[in-house]
């Protein structure tokens, strides 16, 4: 145990509530074997799940809805909103339908004509009105694997969508291009002065900081912020899409499970109102899974995952703040009771508090309570949560 020199924490009261909404999943195979999640969201991302123009247009005019009725099937029998990416174009409506691309040839390219765009986004949210409440232009738009026309097509193409979509489905709302990474704020800045916000109801960016454990999420938001400030923006930003990629090593299932709650709640006191894992059963793109290889059985992760919503969902969240390393995250619970979420990335710390409420409970990251004795305890990199 190392001796902190911390001063004694107070925890913020900056009101913030909590959306059982915010908590969002991608399951890229629901309409074909994968069991539906046992653990709760709100938000479900229809990404990776074969429900792109190009899967629901094969050939011009020609459509195939079967898996996308499923799905949105499923959504309404488990009462979770669902996102639809509009996006990867078609080899016959592609401008270069021999380019290569993340997915399918000339996937990535714009299409060469505008109207058929039109024409997919007509047929969708017509067929889908009240159904589907969200769709998002595009996925990862500042990566040539994804997206390979110029950011003043984009627009266009985006600008197209808002206009048919308020048309078809006034009640449904469009989310921006999203951008990934650091390496998406140089073209986010050229949407911006572009007018991309003009045509989106909300912002979306995947906050994507692997390797670097998720504190490096905080900054990441900050720059993303700052950036729509400077040009006049003030909207809903939500994470569309973050999980840990290939090249990461965690030393154990626990660590996964702190990764996991940690990315949760530093997204949340960023600003951003929404975060949709990547993903519930994918083993071949990620290093930090939410199932075994069963795709059923949840794993520590998941159950951390499961368990911060009981922190959060309904609750008020302070603004955390960091001191020398060591995170607090004030709560305002049920009935007025009093909670603060502790954690320290790297190494230890011996916390003294010097709250206006006692503490009696301390409550791990999966749920498991133990008595509050005295008013100090040792924190480390998997959150506990200290309440009255």
């Amino acid at each position: 145990m190392i001796s902190s020199t911390q001063p004694p924490l107070s925890g913020g009261r900056d009101i913030a509530a909590v959306s059982s909404r915010y908590f969002g999943m991608h399951i890229t195979n629901a309409a074909d074997g994968t069991p539906w999640p046992v653990v709760p969201f709100g938000t479900w991302r229809l990404w990776d799940a074969y429900v792109t123009w190009k899967d629901i247009e094969p050939s011009k005019a020609t459509w195939n809805f079967t898996k996308l009725d499923a799905l949105v099937s499923l959504a309404e029998q488990h009462n979770v909103e669902v996102v639809l990416p509009l996006a990867l174009t078609p080899q016959w409506a592609s401008a270069r339908p021999n380019e290569p691309s993340a997915y399918t040839p000339g996937a990535a390219a714009e299409p060469s004509s505008i109207q058929d765009w039109i024409d997919y986004v007509q047929a969708v949210t017509t067929r889908y009105k009240g159904k589907i409440a969200y769709y998002e232009m595009w996925n990862e738009a500042n990566l040539t694997a994804t997206w390979t026309g110029t950011p003043a097509e984009l627009v266009v193409l985006q600008q197209a969508a808002y206009s048919v979509i308020k048309s078809n489905d006034p009640n449904a709302q469009l989310i921006s291009a999203n951008l990934v990474s650091d390496s998406g704020l140089p073209y986010m800045e050229n949407l911006l002065k572009l007018g991309y916000a003009g045509s989106a109801d909300i912002i979306g960016y995947h906050l994507y900081v692997s390797p670097k454990m998720p504190e490096a999420i905080a900054p990441l938001a900050t720059k993303i912020f700052s950036l729509l400030k400077q040009y006049g923006v003030s909207k809903p930003v939500w994470n569309t899409e973050t999980g840990w990629l290939p090249g990461c090593t965690f030393a154990s299932e626990d660590q996964q499970a702190a990764v996991a709650v940690r990315a949760l709640l530093v997204a949340n006191t960023s600003g951003v109102e929404r975060f949709l894992w990547y993903a519930w059963d994918n083993h071949c793109c990620v290093t930090l899974y939410m199932t075994e290889r069963d795709d059923a059985t949840p794993t520590s992760a998941a159950l951390a995952y499961a368990n911060v919503q009981k922190w959060l969902a309904n609750n008020i969240l302070s603004p955390c703040t960091q001191d020398r390393g060591l995170w607090s995250c004030g709560l305002l619970l049920r009935h007025g009771r009093h909670g603060l979420i502790l954690w320290k990335p790297s190494g230890t710390a011996f916390v003294v508090d010097n709250l206006d409420w006692a503490p009696t409970v301390v409550e791990d990251m999966y749920g498991n309570d133990s008595p509050m004795t005295g008013r100090s305890l040792t924190v480390g990199e998997d959150p506990l949560l200290i309440r009255e």
